[in-house]
């Protein structure tokens, strides 16, 4: 038994789309560094990226979140509609780069092993304000990655359109995950 796997076709449209997406989310990235660095100058760059990667990939799922209904309101939104697995793409991009970022900051030159750091690092799970907030974005970024993984239509065509709808509604868990640390 094999699959046809047919590779993406980069038309005109698309290298277009991601031009602009680049340069919007690298202006985004540029000026909250550049506004964080200016208000307070004291602050360490990698802290500073930290902030710009996880709220540029928060926003960006929050975009991702709007598409389907604003395309079903109004049909100018269609060409976001098509184009909503590169901005699911990114956004897990996003994510991983704001959570390797902080898992090396806050965890990796510790004596224990960075994965286990954080989950371990904080015991106060019954207090609201000291909550291990980090482990909630980690299972988020694992939901971000399945859904990055399976945003072709290899998977919809093998794993049965159920399946994949399944995988794919567990963007609201990951949304709210990151939501509740707040």
């Amino acid at each position: 038994m094999s699959c046809e796997y047919r590779a993406v076709s980069w038309h005109r449209q698309k290298k277009i789309y991601d031009l602009v997406l680049v340069a919007l989310l690298s202006t985004y990235l540029l000026v909250f560094v550049g506004i964080g660095a200016w208000r307070n100058p004291t602050e360490i760059a990698e802290t500073l990226l930290i902030r710009a990667f996880g709220s540029a990939a928060f926003l960006l799922l929050h975009i991702v979140l709007c598409i389907g209904p604003l395309a079903r309101i109004d049909r100018r939104f269609l060409p976001l509609l098509y184009n909503r697995r590169h901005l699911g793409v990114t956004t897990f991009l996003l994510g991983f780069a704001h959570g390797s970022f902080a898992l090396f900051q806050f965890h990796a030159l510790g004596n224990a092993n960075s994965l286990l750091s954080l989950f371990v690092s904080n015991p106060r799970c019954g207090s609201v304000a000291e909550f291990p907030f980090q482990a909630l974005g980690f299972f988020a970024l694992i939901i971000l990655f399945l859904m990055a993984a399976t945003r072709h239509d290899f998977w919809l065509r093998n794993r049965s359109a159920p399946t994949w709808k399944r995988l794919h509604m567990l963007v609201y868990v990951a949304y709210a995950l990151p939501v509740s640390a707040f």
